[in-house]
């Protein structure tokens, strides 16, 4: 006699797991993002993903890495993405050779490379084998992504990014393994071809055509990052100026303060902005332009425009762990830094970045107006020899 499974315990198991993925969601967002833009950098840089797990998070990550490999929504090129825990030859000689806690290290040991990026999912937290793994891809230098139960177990205090979903359900945690994996292929697949069209093959790179234009935010995109980067315990560095006819002085400020830190933000003054502090001529270049400009600098992590003629109010709001001046407003003798109490109220660092003498764009309008004037009176005197000829 056919039994139907009652209806109730149906609905209670389906609204386990949507309340456990409301509680994820609220958890764990920030983290989400830095991990997608983890992998996003790692693509970028032509690195490649690689995956491990075991039983059902094995399965996890041979249906991740088909979904980067493949697609995952729109027609784009490949993405290198590889799952270890696919290859029976491989994983029964080092099981047998080395022990199956190593099934996993020995060929990250022969695949991995520094800048790439390892996923390592265990429900429990504690898979010796993955653990061995998170440790030789720290060995390789790669960057690591933990999709963990429980309360994390050791790979919690272990990988770079743990994604902990808070649960002693084993089959619910992995419902929302595999949701969290969802959403990082669709926010890498995003990011990386931005802009580019369905049936293109090649994505939009750092430093190629108008790709660093996503690098320039409004608040409403760079404070959600801004959580992403504290819960990655990434080093935010300030910067700000009106940037108009960028040089030398410039890019070596720029260069040393990414320096100093993890992430780093430029805030461009506004083309109303630099008018009340430069004068009606100026800004020379459009904000837009000079957004565009920065963004192409590899040193340059993100730019929000902002209309005020100091940064209080956009420190106030972003809170950097370290804002950075130029050395004119280093002490004892150097210029007031009228945001110092914003800085200090949040328990941030200002620190002075270095200048090259004599180079500033004043200078090079000048520079450019005095050339222009010695031009037109040569020309002019040439025009006279000419007559009186």
């Amino acid at each position: 006699m056919n039994t139907v499974p009652p209806v109730e315990g149906i609905f209670a198991s389906l609204e386990e797991g949507a309340r456990l993925r409301l509680k994820v969601a609220r958890q764990l967002a920030p983290l989400i993002a830095s991990a997608a833009a983890a992998l996003r950098e790692c693509l970028e840089r032509g690195g490649q993903i690689l995956l491990c797990g075991n039983g059902g998070s094995a399965a996890d990550a041979q249906h991740l890495a088909a979904e980067f490999v493949g697609r995952f929504v729109r027609e784009r090129r490949a993405l290198p993405a590889l799952a270890l825990t696919t290859d029976s030859s491989i994983l029964t000689a080092i099981g047998n050779d080395y022990g199956f806690d190593e099934v996993f290290a020995r060929q990250i040991q022969a695949l991995g490379r520094p800048g790439d990026v390892l996923m390592a999912t265990s429900t429990s937290g504690n898979s010796p084998n993955v653990l061995s793994a998170v440790t030789a891809a720290k060995n390789k230098g790669m960057k690591t992504i933990g999709l963990l139960g429980r309360d994390g177990g050791a790979l919690a205090g272990v990988v770079d990014i743990p994604l902990i979903v808070s649960s002693f359900n084993t089959a619910r945690v992995q419902e929302c393994h595999i949701a969290i994996g969802h959403i990082l292929c669709e926010l890498v697949e995003e990011s990386v071809f931005n802009g580019v069209a369905a049936d293109s093959r090649q994505p939009k790179l750092h430093g190629g055509g108008h790709s660093g234009a996503r690098k320039v935010m409004n608040w409403d995109t760079l404070l959600p990052r801004r959580q992403a980067w504290a819960a990655a315990n990434d080093t935010v560095v300030w910067t700000n100026g009106c940037f108009d006819l960028v040089h030398v002085g410039h890019i070596r400020s720029l260069t040393e303060a990414r320096k100093l830190g993890d992430i780093l933000v430029v805030g461009l003054n506004s083309d109303s902005s630099v008018r009340q502090l430069k004068g009606a001529t100026r800004p020379i270049m459009p904000q837009q332009e000079r957004a565009e400009l920065l963004a192409a600098l590899a040193c340059v992590d993100a730019i929000v425009i902002f209309d005020e003629l100091t940064p209080e109010v956009s420190l106030a709001r972003l809170k950097p762990d370290i804002h950075c001046k130029g050395a004119d407003y280093a002490p004892p003798h150097g210029k007031p830094v009228p945001e110092a109490k914003v800085v200090e109220s949040y328990g941030g660092q200002i620190r002075f970045l270095p200048l090259i003498p004599d180079t500033s764009t004043s200078r090079i309008i000048e520079r450019i107006a005095a050339n222009g004037s010695a031009q037109d009176l040569r020309n002019q005197t040439s025009a006279n020899c000419g007559a009186m000829a």
